[in-house]
Protein backbone atom coordinates (compact mmCIF):
# COMPACT_ATOMS: atom_id res chain seq x y z
CA UNK A 1 0.00 0.00 0.00
CA UNK A 2 0.85 3.46 -0.46
CA UNK A 3 -0.10 7.10 0.21
CA UNK A 4 1.05 10.07 -0.95
CA UNK A 5 0.18 14.20 -0.68
CA UNK A 6 1.71 16.36 -3.43
CA UNK A 7 5.44 14.61 -3.47
CA UNK A 8 6.06 11.30 -3.18
CA UNK A 9 7.01 9.91 0.25
CA UNK A 10 10.96 10.16 1.24
CA UNK A 11 12.06 6.08 1.34
CA UNK A 12 15.85 6.91 1.25
CA UNK A 13 17.50 4.01 3.32
CA UNK A 14 19.96 5.92 5.23
CA UNK A 15 20.97 2.45 6.82
CA UNK A 16 23.53 0.60 4.06
CA UNK A 17 22.55 -3.11 5.40
CA UNK A 18 19.04 -2.90 3.28
CA UNK A 19 16.78 -1.11 0.05
CA UNK A 20 14.02 0.56 1.59
CA UNK A 21 11.36 -2.00 -0.51
CA UNK A 22 13.87 -5.38 -1.05
CA UNK A 23 16.14 -7.61 1.25
CA UNK A 24 19.84 -7.74 0.30
CA UNK A 25 21.43 -10.66 1.14
CA UNK A 26 24.65 -9.21 1.21
CA UNK A 27 23.27 -6.14 3.94
CA UNK A 28 22.12 -8.90 6.15
CA UNK A 29 25.47 -10.74 6.21
CA UNK A 30 26.95 -7.45 7.38
CA UNK A 31 25.06 -7.64 10.50
CA UNK A 32 26.90 -10.36 11.36
CA UNK A 33 29.18 -7.65 12.84
CA UNK A 34 26.45 -5.74 14.70
CA UNK A 35 25.23 -8.72 16.65
CA UNK A 36 28.16 -9.38 18.40
CA UNK A 37 26.86 -7.18 21.30
CA UNK A 38 23.79 -9.50 21.91
CA UNK A 39 23.37 -12.03 24.04
CA UNK A 40 20.97 -14.86 23.74
CA UNK A 41 22.45 -17.08 26.65
CA UNK A 42 19.68 -19.00 28.94
CA UNK A 43 21.16 -16.89 32.18
CA UNK A 44 20.04 -13.53 30.91
CA UNK A 45 16.90 -12.37 32.84
CA UNK A 46 13.43 -12.13 30.61
CA UNK A 47 12.69 -8.62 30.00
CA UNK A 48 8.71 -7.11 29.57
CA UNK A 49 7.39 -4.68 27.84
CA UNK A 50 6.50 -2.96 31.07
CA UNK A 51 9.47 -2.51 33.12
CA UNK A 52 8.36 -4.73 36.44
CA UNK A 53 5.86 -6.69 35.90
CA UNK A 54 7.80 -9.81 35.59
CA UNK A 55 12.05 -11.05 35.85
CA UNK A 56 12.42 -14.80 35.88
CA UNK A 57 15.29 -16.35 34.10
CA UNK A 58 14.82 -17.82 30.66
CA UNK A 59 12.88 -21.09 31.18
CA UNK A 60 15.65 -23.76 30.51
CA UNK A 61 14.16 -26.43 28.50
CA UNK A 62 17.23 -27.03 27.00
CA UNK A 63 18.77 -27.48 30.19
CA UNK A 64 20.30 -31.06 32.00
CA UNK A 65 19.39 -31.83 35.49
CA UNK A 66 21.98 -31.63 37.69
CA UNK A 67 21.12 -31.82 41.68
CA UNK A 68 18.68 -31.23 44.39
CA UNK A 69 19.51 -28.73 46.64
CA UNK A 70 17.30 -26.42 49.55
CA UNK A 71 15.54 -23.66 47.97
CA UNK A 72 16.66 -20.39 47.84
CA UNK A 73 14.72 -16.96 47.53
CA UNK A 74 15.08 -16.06 43.48
CA UNK A 75 14.83 -19.69 42.46
CA UNK A 76 11.75 -20.74 39.91
CA UNK A 77 9.17 -21.71 41.48
CA UNK A 78 8.50 -24.22 38.67
CA UNK A 79 11.92 -25.99 39.51
CA UNK A 80 10.81 -27.30 43.00
CA UNK A 81 11.36 -31.31 43.70
CA UNK A 82 7.62 -32.12 45.40
CA UNK A 83 9.11 -35.55 45.81
CA UNK A 84 11.98 -34.30 48.26
CA UNK A 85 10.42 -31.30 49.58
CA UNK A 86 7.71 -33.85 51.27
CA UNK A 87 10.18 -36.82 52.30
CA UNK A 88 12.58 -33.98 54.19
CA UNK A 89 9.97 -31.73 54.87
CA UNK A 90 11.91 -28.36 53.74
CA UNK A 91 11.53 -27.17 50.07
CA UNK A 92 14.05 -28.65 47.87
CA UNK A 93 14.61 -27.34 43.63
CA UNK A 94 15.94 -28.72 41.02
CA UNK A 95 19.17 -27.24 39.46
CA UNK A 96 20.00 -27.91 35.88
CA UNK A 97 23.26 -27.10 33.62
CA UNK A 98 22.82 -25.50 30.42
CA UNK A 99 23.43 -27.62 27.39
CA UNK A 100 26.33 -26.10 25.02
CA UNK A 101 24.07 -25.74 22.29
CA UNK A 102 20.45 -25.02 21.67
CA UNK A 103 18.53 -24.88 18.62
CA UNK A 104 17.24 -21.70 17.16
CA UNK A 105 14.43 -21.02 15.18
CA UNK A 106 13.43 -17.82 13.12
CA UNK A 107 9.23 -17.57 12.28
CA UNK A 108 9.15 -14.80 9.54
CA UNK A 109 5.74 -13.19 8.46
CA UNK A 110 5.77 -12.17 4.89
CA UNK A 111 1.85 -11.55 4.66
CA UNK A 112 0.56 -8.66 2.09
CA UNK A 113 0.64 -6.67 5.13
CA UNK A 114 4.25 -6.87 5.74
CA UNK A 115 5.10 -5.17 2.55
CA UNK A 116 4.34 -1.69 3.91
CA UNK A 117 6.32 1.16 4.55
CA UNK A 118 6.44 5.18 4.47
CA UNK A 119 9.80 5.62 6.34
CA UNK A 120 13.18 4.18 5.58
CA UNK A 121 11.85 1.14 5.17
CA UNK A 122 9.15 -1.96 4.63
CA UNK A 123 8.10 -4.24 7.84
CA UNK A 124 9.16 -6.93 5.87
CA UNK A 125 12.70 -5.42 5.38
CA UNK A 126 12.68 -4.71 9.41
CA UNK A 127 11.87 -8.30 10.19
CA UNK A 128 14.81 -9.50 7.59
CA UNK A 129 17.41 -7.35 9.82
CA UNK A 130 15.59 -8.44 12.95
CA UNK A 131 15.62 -12.19 11.87
CA UNK A 132 19.47 -11.94 10.42
CA UNK A 133 20.70 -10.26 13.70
CA UNK A 134 18.62 -13.02 15.75
CA UNK A 135 20.51 -15.79 13.66
CA UNK A 136 24.15 -14.54 13.46
CA UNK A 137 23.57 -13.70 17.64
CA UNK A 138 22.61 -17.58 17.99
CA UNK A 139 25.63 -19.20 15.60
CA UNK A 140 28.17 -17.23 17.81
CA UNK A 141 26.52 -19.00 20.90
CA UNK A 142 27.77 -22.63 18.80
CA UNK A 143 23.39 -22.81 18.48
CA UNK A 144 22.25 -24.37 15.02
CA UNK A 145 19.86 -22.11 12.99
CA UNK A 146 16.89 -22.99 11.34
CA UNK A 147 13.50 -21.13 10.34
CA UNK A 148 10.41 -20.48 8.49
CA UNK A 149 8.79 -17.95 6.56
CA UNK A 150 5.68 -18.15 5.08
CA UNK A 151 2.79 -15.48 3.85
CA UNK A 152 -1.21 -16.11 2.43
CA UNK A 153 -0.74 -18.31 -0.01
CA UNK A 154 2.64 -20.78 0.49
CA UNK A 155 5.82 -21.18 3.12
CA UNK A 156 9.36 -22.21 3.38
CA UNK A 157 11.34 -24.16 6.14
CA UNK A 158 14.60 -25.09 7.47
CA UNK A 159 15.50 -27.79 10.16
CA UNK A 160 18.03 -26.44 11.59
CA UNK A 161 21.58 -26.72 11.05
CA UNK A 162 25.46 -25.90 12.62
CA UNK A 163 27.04 -22.64 12.69
CA UNK A 164 27.49 -19.83 10.16
CA UNK A 165 26.53 -22.26 7.52
CA UNK A 166 23.22 -22.26 8.76
CA UNK A 167 22.74 -18.84 8.96
CA UNK A 168 23.71 -18.37 5.51
CA UNK A 169 21.26 -20.75 4.04
CA UNK A 170 18.78 -19.53 6.52
CA UNK A 171 19.82 -15.82 5.05
CA UNK A 172 19.38 -17.06 1.19
CA UNK A 173 15.88 -18.42 1.56
CA UNK A 174 14.62 -15.20 3.45
CA UNK A 175 15.67 -12.62 0.85
CA UNK A 176 14.76 -15.11 -1.92
CA UNK A 177 11.14 -15.72 -0.45
CA UNK A 178 10.67 -11.90 0.10
CA UNK A 179 12.13 -10.63 -3.25
CA UNK A 180 10.37 -13.00 -5.42
CA UNK A 181 7.12 -12.26 -3.76
CA UNK A 182 7.83 -8.25 -3.49
CA UNK A 183 6.33 -7.84 -6.80
CA UNK A 184 3.69 -9.76 -6.47
CA UNK A 185 0.41 -8.22 -7.66
CA UNK A 186 -2.48 -7.54 -4.49
CA UNK A 187 -5.09 -10.34 -6.28
CA UNK A 188 -2.32 -12.61 -6.23
CA UNK A 189 -1.35 -12.30 -2.65
CA UNK A 190 -5.14 -12.42 -1.61
CA UNK A 191 -6.62 -15.78 -3.52
CA UNK A 192 -9.77 -17.48 -2.07
CA UNK A 193 -9.81 -19.14 0.84
CA UNK A 194 -9.74 -22.34 -0.39
CA UNK A 195 -6.42 -21.57 -2.05
CA UNK A 196 -4.79 -19.69 0.73
CA UNK A 197 -2.35 -21.13 2.81
CA UNK A 198 -4.34 -22.08 6.38
CA UNK A 199 -2.40 -20.23 9.05
CA UNK A 200 -3.52 -22.26 11.90
CA UNK A 201 -2.30 -25.71 10.22
CA UNK A 202 1.16 -23.75 9.31
CA UNK A 203 1.61 -22.54 13.27
CA UNK A 204 0.11 -26.91 14.37
CA UNK A 205 3.68 -27.93 11.62
CA UNK A 206 5.87 -25.62 13.55
CA UNK A 207 4.75 -26.78 16.99
CA UNK A 208 5.97 -30.33 15.22
CA UNK A 209 9.16 -29.28 13.63
CA UNK A 210 10.51 -26.68 16.57
CA UNK A 211 12.40 -29.29 19.25
CA UNK A 212 11.17 -28.36 22.97
CA UNK A 213 13.87 -26.25 24.41
CA UNK A 214 14.85 -24.40 21.44
CA UNK A 215 15.27 -20.28 21.18
CA UNK A 216 12.79 -18.59 18.70
CA UNK A 217 12.31 -15.41 17.29
CA UNK A 218 8.82 -14.63 15.94
CA UNK A 219 8.71 -11.46 13.64
CA UNK A 220 5.48 -9.96 12.65
CA UNK A 221 2.67 -6.76 12.20
CA UNK A 222 0.11 -9.28 14.09
CA UNK A 223 -1.96 -8.33 11.44
CA UNK A 224 -2.90 -11.93 10.18
CA UNK A 225 -2.93 -13.24 13.68
CA UNK A 226 -6.73 -14.40 14.53
CA UNK A 227 -7.41 -16.68 18.06
CA UNK A 228 -6.42 -19.67 16.90
CA UNK A 229 -2.91 -19.09 15.35
CA UNK A 230 -2.79 -17.28 19.05
CA UNK A 231 -3.26 -20.99 20.57
CA UNK A 232 -0.32 -22.42 19.16
CA UNK A 233 1.44 -19.08 19.82
CA UNK A 234 1.17 -20.09 23.65
CA UNK A 235 1.97 -23.60 23.79
CA UNK A 236 5.23 -22.75 22.00
CA UNK A 237 6.00 -20.22 24.85
CA UNK A 238 4.93 -23.16 27.63
CA UNK A 239 8.33 -25.00 25.81
CA UNK A 240 10.60 -22.47 24.22
CA UNK A 241 12.13 -19.49 24.54
CA UNK A 242 9.93 -16.66 22.33
CA UNK A 243 10.53 -13.74 21.35
CA UNK A 244 7.55 -11.72 19.30
CA UNK A 245 9.03 -9.14 17.04
CA UNK A 246 6.55 -6.79 16.78
CA UNK A 247 6.91 -4.66 13.40
CA UNK A 248 5.23 -2.06 12.77
CA UNK A 249 5.11 1.33 10.65
CA UNK A 250 5.23 5.12 11.83
CA UNK A 251 1.80 5.57 10.10
CA UNK A 252 -0.15 2.65 11.62
CA UNK A 253 0.01 4.39 15.05
CA UNK A 254 -1.51 7.96 13.66
CA UNK A 255 -2.67 9.20 11.28
CA UNK A 256 -0.61 11.90 8.57
CA UNK A 257 -1.22 15.78 9.37
CA UNK A 258 -4.78 16.86 8.51
CA UNK A 259 -5.49 17.15 4.72
CA UNK A 260 -6.43 14.68 1.72
CA UNK A 261 -4.63 12.06 1.07
CA UNK A 262 -4.72 9.01 -1.82
CA UNK A 263 -3.86 5.34 -1.01
CA UNK A 264 -3.57 2.67 -2.97
CA UNK A 265 -2.85 -1.09 -2.86
CA UNK A 266 -1.54 -1.06 -6.01
CA UNK A 267 -4.55 -1.68 -7.89
CA UNK A 268 -7.70 0.33 -5.82
CA UNK A 269 -7.55 3.51 -5.35
CA UNK A 270 -9.15 5.50 -2.52
CA UNK A 271 -9.04 9.42 -0.92
CA UNK A 272 -8.92 9.82 3.15
CA UNK A 273 -9.44 13.16 4.59
CA UNK A 274 -7.57 13.26 7.74
CA UNK A 275 -9.11 16.83 9.04
CA UNK A 276 -11.47 14.77 10.78
CA UNK A 277 -10.53 14.94 14.75
CA UNK A 278 -12.58 12.24 15.67
CA UNK A 279 -11.06 9.70 12.49
CA UNK A 280 -7.71 10.52 13.97
CA UNK A 281 -8.56 9.69 17.55
CA UNK A 282 -10.50 6.64 16.90
CA UNK A 283 -7.58 5.98 14.68
CA UNK A 284 -4.81 6.09 17.35
CA UNK A 285 -6.57 4.62 19.81
CA UNK A 286 -7.45 1.62 17.76
CA UNK A 287 -3.25 0.98 17.56
CA UNK A 288 -2.96 1.35 21.01
CA UNK A 289 -5.35 -0.98 21.61
CA UNK A 290 -3.59 -3.74 19.35
CA UNK A 291 -0.13 -2.67 21.07
CA UNK A 292 -1.58 -2.99 24.56
CA UNK A 293 -3.69 -6.67 23.67
CA UNK A 294 -0.23 -7.58 22.16
CA UNK A 295 1.60 -6.65 25.14
CA UNK A 296 -0.59 -7.98 27.43
CA UNK A 297 -0.49 -11.20 25.82
CA UNK A 298 3.19 -11.74 25.96
CA UNK A 299 2.97 -10.72 29.66
CA UNK A 300 0.41 -13.25 30.87
CA UNK A 301 2.43 -16.00 28.43
CA UNK A 302 6.02 -15.05 29.60
CA UNK A 303 6.68 -14.21 26.03
CA UNK A 304 9.56 -11.46 25.66
CA UNK A 305 8.59 -8.82 23.41
CA UNK A 306 10.60 -5.87 21.28
CA UNK A 307 8.09 -3.32 19.53
CA UNK A 308 10.27 -2.06 16.26
CA UNK A 309 9.02 0.48 14.05
CA UNK A 310 10.16 0.58 10.37
CA UNK A 311 12.25 4.14 10.67
CA UNK A 312 14.12 2.01 14.15
CA UNK A 313 18.05 1.43 13.87
CA UNK A 314 17.19 -2.55 14.30
CA UNK A 315 20.82 -3.48 16.06
CA UNK A 316 20.11 -0.77 18.58
CA UNK A 317 16.72 -1.69 19.18
CA UNK A 318 18.10 -5.45 19.59
CA UNK A 319 21.04 -3.95 21.39
CA UNK A 320 18.66 -2.39 24.19
CA UNK A 321 16.53 -5.24 25.29
CA UNK A 322 19.48 -7.84 24.90
CA UNK A 323 22.85 -5.94 25.45
CA UNK A 324 25.34 -8.09 26.93
CA UNK A 325 26.81 -5.61 29.08
CA UNK A 326 23.00 -4.54 31.08
CA UNK A 327 21.88 -5.90 34.19
CA UNK A 328 18.66 -5.02 34.06
CA UNK A 329 16.87 -4.67 30.42
CA UNK A 330 13.69 -2.77 29.39
CA UNK A 331 11.68 -3.50 26.26
CA UNK A 332 12.67 -1.18 23.27
CA UNK A 333 9.35 0.61 22.82
CA UNK A 334 9.19 3.37 19.85
CA UNK A 335 5.35 5.32 20.78
CA UNK A 336 4.21 7.55 18.08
Amino acid sequence: MSIWKNKQTDTTDTDKSTRATEVDLQGLIQLRYQSSHLSLGSQRKAFSSLSGNYSSPFKGRGLNFDEVRPYQPGDDIRNIDWNVTARTDKVHTKVFQEERERPVFIIVDLSSSMYFGTRHCLKSVTAAKAAALFAWDGADNNNRIGGLVFNETSHMEMRPKGGHRGVLRFLKLLSDFHNKNHNKSHSQATQSNTEALNTELLFARIQKVIHPGSIILFASDFIQMNEACLKHIRYIARHNDLLITHIFDSLETQLPPPGQYGISNGLQHQSIDTRDNALRDSFHELFQTKMNEIEQFCIKNRIHLINLATHDKVADQFLAALGKDQSVRRIARSRH
